[in-house]
């Protein structure tokens, strides 16, 4: 019966501690491998970021050598740039100077064919060298056509070249924009590689915190295992203490079935009592033990458990700010990503900007040549001009002179003819006397004309002129004229110049006594001479109230020996105006007219304050 009852209560006990003890084995495990696989992600994902590291390093140094490409590019754009607009000052200076030298072609041209008209009705002297000037004008005709060929071709060249400043211009104003946008561009990407700079800081140190937390994991699963290794220790000596407690328990009961036995025979077994006595109190001290043992076994289960939520807290905290960082790698790479495709766009843009650049500058490598080109056939033709110009003046000159003696001849024997037989003709003759020895001084009034304008500037002297002074000098020598015809001059205040002194006075000389010529009868004659200073050239204007020019007389009154009016209405060779012009050009000036039929003109003309 005692045997029954042991095994009956021990069996169910030890049933229950094994299934209690197998769940906390299942747990732990589980545990365990939670632990494992998470040790495992934390490990690729310190190996991810360092990889992403390394990627972010490369990345930033592929930035710094695209930065530093930038600037070299933009360094030289600028240079290029600088280059482009140096040519273009080039380019406009030699088209002035190409303008300039073609209005100086067409007035040589004009004076030339002016000298052929002149010559036409000499003696047979004048018929051999207007044989030769007929030579000359054939060469003169066939240069002017070579002229008005280049001219064409200068124009073309012009209209071409100023298409391609348009488009220089255009360019310029993009690159301009472009350099706008790359400089914006720029500070983006340097904002942008601040921020990467701050963000990789932040991961470094991320990372450095994360490979703490690693470490400190590794220690805690280290401990942890550690621990639980402790916890299976002491959870099967919990084990074995509840198998022994169990047994004990079983014991007790048996213990006290015999001690109800041993009541009962204790009267007659008091030697088995005294035995029974002392182990029971070995028993009870051993139960004692054993649950203080438990207790303690117990509490260090809780400090595990608490030490286990803590670890539990601070992964499920690590893995979050692993997520964060996964978070802010992903938007940095997306970043990164836009940062590589505007620099491959801005790449590309500064790609087709060199070739475009390249391009304008093969284009402006033509134009330098076909400009050098023209330059040359210019040089040629303006050399065999002044040639041709020389050789006119001193033809003209010679012609003059040698012309005065023969026309003074025939006017002392006009003279003695006239003193001598005048009384032995009748009145026709005298008719015809008269009328001989008038072509006679309008002839030496031709010839001396024509001697003085080509003697024009061969003597010029450069001085410092006060143009008031020197208008003064001009009504001084006329004072008679402008007297006699009760005219009104007005004259302002006026600069001084740098100017060819006795070339100007003979200027205002022409331009006042012809406003006072040709003037409507019984108007009282009013000039005006007015100056003013525009883009750093002087311009005059001679204003009159006389009888007007009409537009269509504009130019051709500016030719030799070209009159409007008969020489019976107004006196003169018709060489004043050619001489004005002369002297402005030779001032490097221009003069034009503007005029109305009956309510007068005004002369303009223009000179710059030429350096001494």
């Amino acid at each position: 019966m005692l045997n029954i009852n042991k095994v009956y209560a021990y069996g169910p006990s030890r049933k229950k501690e094994n299934l209690s003890i197998e769940k906390y084995a299942e747990e732990y495990q589980l545990i365990k491998e939670e632990l494992a696989l998470e040790y495992k992600e934390k490990v690729k994902r310190a190996a991810e970021l360092v990889i992403a590291n390394i990627e972010l390093a490369f990345q930033n140094v592929e930035k710094v050598k695209r930065e530093a490409e930038l600037l070299i590019a933009n360094k030289e754009l600028i240079f290029q740039n600088e280059e482009k607009g140096k040519r273009a000052a080039e380019l406009i200076i030699a088209n002035i100077e190409l303008a300039y030298q073609n209005q100086e072609k067409a007035k040589r041209a004009a004076e030339l064919i002016i000298a052929n008209k002149e010559h036409a009705f000499e003696s047979e002297e004048k018929e051999k060298r207007a044989t030769e000037l007929s030579i000359a004008n054939k060469e003169l005709a066939y240069q002017n056509a070579e002229k008005e060929k280049r001219a064409t071709e200068l124009i073309i060249a012009n209209t071409e070249l100023a298409y391609q400043n348009k488009e220089k211009e255009k360019r310029a104003a993009e690159l301009g924009i472009a350099n706008t946008e790359l400089a914006y561009q720029n500070e983006e990407k340097e904002k942008r590689s601040d921020e990467l700079m701050i963000a990789n800081t932040e991961l470094i140190f991320q990372n450095e915190e994360k490979g703490k937390r690693a470490a400190e994991l590794v220690i805690a699963n280290t401990e942890l295992a550690y621990q639980n290794d402790e916890k299976e220790k002491r959870a099967a000596e919990l084990g074995i203490a509840n198998t022994e407690l169990a047994y004990q328990n079983e014991e007790k009961e048996k213990r006290s079935d015999e001690l109800m036995i041993a009541n009962t025979e204790l009267v007659f077994q008091n030697e088995e009592k005294g035995k029974r006595a002392a182990e029971l109190i070995i028993a009870n001290k051993e139960l004692a033990y054993q649950n203080n043992e438990k207790e303690k076994r117990a509490a260090e289960l809780g400090i595990a458990n608490t030490e286990l939520a803590y670890q539990n807290g601070e992964k499920e905290k690590r893995s979050d700010e692993l997520m964060i960082a996964n978070t802010e790698l992903i938007f940095q790479n997306e970043e990164k990503g836009k940062r590589a495709a505007e620099l491959v766009i801005a790449n590309k843009e500064l790609a087709f900007q060199s070739d475009e650049k390249g391009k304008r500058a093969a284009e402006l490598i033509l134009a330098n040549v076909e400009l050098a080109f023209q330059n040359e056939e210019k040089e040629k033709r303006a050399t065999e001009l002044n040639m041709v110009n020389k050789e006119l003046e001193q033809f003209a000159f010679i012609a003059s002179h040698d012309l005065q003696q023969p026309l003074r001849t025939v006017s002392n024997y006009m003279r003695l003819f006239e003193e001598q037989y005048l009384s032995l003709l009748d009145e026709n003759a005298g008719k015809y006397i008269h009328s001989a020895n008038n072509a006679i001084k309008r002839m030496s009034l031709l010839i001396n004309s024509l001697l003085i304008f080509s003697q024009l500037g061969h003597n010029r002297k450069l001085t410092s002129v006060d143009m008031k002074k020197l208008l003064n000098e001009v009504l001084d020598d006329h004072e008679t004229l402008i007297k006699s015809t009760n005219t009104i001059i007005e004259i302002p205040e006026m600069p001084v110049l740098n100017i060819y002194e006795t070339e100007m006075h003979q200027l205002f000389q022409n331009l006042i006594t012809n406003a006072i010529k040709f003037q409507k009868a019984g108007v009282q004659p009013q000039i005006s001479i007015l100056s003013e200073e525009i883009n750093g050239k002087w311009q005059f204007a001679v204003k009159d109230n006389g009888i007007g020019i009409e537009a269509i007389h504009y130019e051709k009154i500016f030719d030799i020996f070209q009159r409007l009016h008969g020489k019976t209405e107004y006196e003169g060779s018709g060489i004043g105006l050619a001489n004005c012009k002369k002297i402005v050009q030779l001032h490097q000036g221009e003069i034009w007219l503007e005029s109305l039929p009956n309510e007068g003109t005004t002369f303009y003309f223009t000179i710059p304050n030429l350096t001494l």
